[in-house]
């Protein structure tokens, strides 16, 4: 079966979100799922660092089956596309390509190689055999074409934040676990007990697959809940790697599952929205302990104040 795929790139305009508002008229078409190019602010993933080359384009990129009907959403799309210009001023181009039948699950894998996400820490894919060297550990990941390959900056900087604070016999949070690599992480470093939420249950899938994968303990199990609701105790480590504005939304609740010694390990942050989360921070009853930044993305570690 053949793909079309279409791509919009289109120059941002002030403050708006060019790529959700794109994103939005994919959806209005029919095409539900799309992904997003931003160049020079989310670099692209890899296994291995300097095998990619950079997007240079602001891009939002939906595919549909080749049946012979995908005219028409392409029509439709450049009619709702044009609306939105005349509405916002955002100047959107429209290319198709053709892509051929092809075996999807075997053609994403090619470039994933193993990688060091520390200096101690490698994450392999599940279809490349390594052998590590001694004092390495090496975390086991069969992300699905769904989910990250765990070498994007923010997931480096959790992992090099656990690695330093994890202790033997701590307990783990992992909000919005994702892949479930940072779970994996924790264990690795010696915690005794994890858990993992996230609202989307193909997350929640996949984090279970990993934590097997890697032979985590069974006190370590993922659920699928809204972020925080079902903590149900506190925990000596919380980790959060999702967007800025999700951080901050989630702080006040963070902060019922934290006791007076426990460390709150946050990214998915730009740097240029630092200020915002340091400023939730404090008016959430935390003080910043650290940060990082790394291709312009920031980790915070974080403690409840003193009272």
């Amino acid at each position: 079966m053949a793909w079309l795929e279409i791509r919009v790139t289109y120059t941002p305009k002030g403050d708006l979100p060019a790529d959700e508002l794109i994103a939005d008229e994919f959806t209005a078409v029919g095409i539900g799922s799309v992904s997003v190019t931003l160049p020079d602010v989310e670099p692209v993933e890899g296994w291995d660092p300097g095998g990619y080359s950079q997007d240079t384009e602001y891009a939002v990129t939906g595919y549909l089956t080749a049946d012979g009907t995908e005219g028409e959403a392409v029509v439709a799309l450049e009619k709702r596309l044009g609306a939105l210009t005349e509405r916002t001023g955002i100047a959107c181009v429209v290319t198709t390509d053709t892509i051929p039948d092809t075996d999807w699950n075997e053609a994403w894998k090619e470039n994933f190689k193993p990688v060091h996400l520390t200096e101690r820490f490698v994450v392999r894919p599940t279809w490349e055999a390594y052998e590590p060297a001694e004092g390495e550990k090496v975390i086991s990941i069969d992300p699905g074409m769904a989910f990250g390959t765990g070498t994007h900056p923010t997931t480096r900087l959790c992992v090099e934040m656990i690695e330093h604070h994890t202790k033997e016999g701590m307990t783990v949070l992992d909000v919005g676990t994702g892949s479930g690599i940072l779970l994996v992480a924790a264990s690795l470093c010696g915690a005794k007990e994890g858990l993992g939420v996230d609202n989307d249950p193909v997350a929640v899938e996949t984090a279970a697959e990993n934590l097997a994968l890697n032979q985590v303990p069974d006190c370590f199990s993922v659920i699928c809940a809204d972020l925080i609701s079902q903590a149900g105790k506190a925990y000596d480590l919380v980790v959060a790697n999702i967007l800025a504005e999700v951080v901050v939304e989630l702080l006040g609740d963070i902060h019922k599952v934290v006791h007076d010694d426990s460390l709150v390990i946050l990214s998915g942050i730009l740097d240029e929205k630092g200020p915002m989360v340091e400023a939730r921070l404090d008016e959430t009853g935390f003080d910043l302990v650290e940060s990082h930044l790394e291709e312009s993305w920031l980790v915070m570690v974080a403690k409840k104040k003193a009272s």
